[in-house]
């Protein structure tokens, strides 16, 4: 409950959760999965650069958008992220208590509650609510003791959720990774066999269908696309590293690591390794994402989410081992261990906290704005999905043009089709090629949301066009909201219909 209220307590608002800031993925992915709802398949009719699964576990809320008020599909996809993040709480503090005691189900749980990339990503439709929610149910499904589950039927089970994982982000392969990883010495082949084609099984099922009906565009955006990406976020990896423990979670993040040398002891040691299955699949899963990360041509702090889940586990791993150390000195030496380790993981609390305070009020604006002056008829096209969908607009579907579901992606394509390669995004969009589509879609488009994303996107002479293209619209409420208008388009008032 306590993780729940922290992920939703920005949505009790007059706003609701439509005045939370939006984020640029959380569009994508949303937009994606309702068009999915109108026929529009990913790969054949727009691009998008990770496999489907999220689209179709999506399905729920995005039926909403795709078949009524898109805002009113966003908002419930927002609820349900949230119900997503108190599940995975749950599960990682089942999975620490059983496998080490209620000290490191106690600590891991509320380490995963506070953790403020993951707090900050499961009040959105993202993938990372997803990927989490499956992994740590394949971890408790995988290690469940032999005689509460028949090992042939665990094996499927968590094959599927594996399977399920790649399907969303390739990245969700480190998970199966790690339970293939945590098998005893001398691995029962059958139970790896069982659960590799559970999993094949189970991504093919969800990949192949959009995959097959446009093969060369799936292995383009979603392989190509991400291996020849230009550097992006954070480009330093010593910073990525230092960004992956930072100081906000300073004493949760110094309990992991505590839990990370246990659990290399143990599963190394002659004497344990045969019991040490759950210490090997965590300590796997976490230097495996590290590694990832690591590796990545772009990196931001809200990547982190996906290290929440064992992350959290090596915190609990940590803190059961210092308090069992600490009650060898004496009962009342391990009593105030308990107490501290407990509360150590809610320092990560309080940036959670402040996170939750960031409420744009030119969002909400800005999505009146847009209803009371853009025709519903109208071509709505911008830099930002996250914006027409608060404003109740999917991306446009104009005959002979593209159907831009992502902006930056499709730039950094164009970019890319051309040969160069580039030393970081920002070099990529400053050239004509990245360019083409988007031009070509603004060219049809009755009205455009520029924001700072488009300032960045669009190189310094298509601004130029824009600009001689397109008026811009401010709103009387704060100049800060604005809508562009085509020339040829009159200026029109609509009368005001709040969702």
């Amino acid at each position: 409950m306590g993780a729940w209220v922290l992920r939703a307590l920005p949505f009790f608002h007059r706003a609701g959760a439509s005045g939370y800031v939006v984020n640029y993925d959380e569009g994508v992915y949303y937009a994606a999965s309702a068009l999915l709802w109108k026929g529009l398949l990913p790969y054949r009719d727009y691009l998008f650069v990770h496999p489907p699964g999220a689209l179709f576990l999506g399905a729920p809320a995005a039926a909403v958008g795709a078949f009524g008020d898109p805002s009113v599909g966003f908002v419930l996809a927002r609820w349900l992220a949230t119900l997503m993040g108190a599940a995975s709480t749950v599960l990682v503090g089942r999975l620490a208590m059983r496998a080490w005691g209620p000290v490191a189900g106690v600590v891991a749980a509320l380490a995963y509650a506070a953790h403020p990339e993951v707090v900050t990503m499961e009040r959105g439709p993202f993938l990372d609510p997803l990927l989490n929610l499956c992994g740590l149910g394949l971890a408790n499904v995988w290690l469940l003791p032999a005689e509460r589950v028949p090992l042939p039927r665990r094996a499927g089970l968590a094959g599927v959720l594996a399977g399920v994982m790649v399907s969303v982000k390739v990245l969700g392969g480190i998970w199966g990774a790690a339970a293939l990883m945590s098998l005893a010495p001398g691995p029962r082949w059958s139970l790896a066999r069982r659960f590799v084609l559970s999993a094949s099984l189970s991504a093919l099922a969800l990949v192949g269908p959009l995959a097959l009906s446009a093969p060369g565009a799936f292995v383009r955006d979603v392989l190509w696309f991400q291996s020849a990406r230009p550097e992006d976020g954070i480009v330093s990896r010593w910073e990525r590293l230092l960004e992956m423990t930072h100081e906000r979670r300073r004493y949760a993040v110094l309990l992991a690591l505590l839990g990370l040398g246990v659990a290399l002891t143990r599963a190394l040691r002659r004497s344990t390794r045969a019991e040490a299955a759950p210490e090997r699949f965590v300590a796997t899963a976490y230097l495996l994402t590290v590694a990832a990360y690591l590796a990545a041509h772009s990196y931001w702090s809200n990547y982190n989410a996906l290290l929440a889940g064992p992350e959290a586990l090596l915190a609990g791993l940590g803190a059961a081992a210092l308090v069992g150390f600490a009650a060898t000195r004496g009962p009342q030496v391990g009593a105030v261990a308990s107490g501290l380790v407990v509360l150590a993981p809610l320092h990560s609390g309080l940036e959670a906290l402040r996170g939750a305070e960031i409420r744009p009020p030119e969002q909400v604006l800005q999505a009146r704005y847009v209803r009371e002056h853009v025709p519903p008829d109208a071509a709505l096209c911008g830099f930002e999905p996250g914006w027409g969908l608060l404003a109740g607009r999917l991306p446009p579907v104009l005959p002979g043009r593209p159907l831009v579901v992502d902006p930056y992606a499709l730039m950094l394509q164009d970019a890319l089709a051309s040969g160069a390669r580039f030393e970081n995004a920002a070099a990529a969009f400053a050239t004509p090629d990245s360019q083409r589509r988007m031009l070509a879609l603004l060219e049809r488009c009755d009205f455009a949301l520029l924001g700072p994303r488009g300032q960045w996107q669009l190189s310094a002479d298509r601004r130029r066009w824009f600009e001689a293209t397109y008026t811009r619209d401010v709103s009387p409420a704060s100049p800060a909201v604005e809508v562009w208008r085509r020339n040829q388009v009159p200026r029109t008032i609509l009368t005001r219909a709040d969702p």
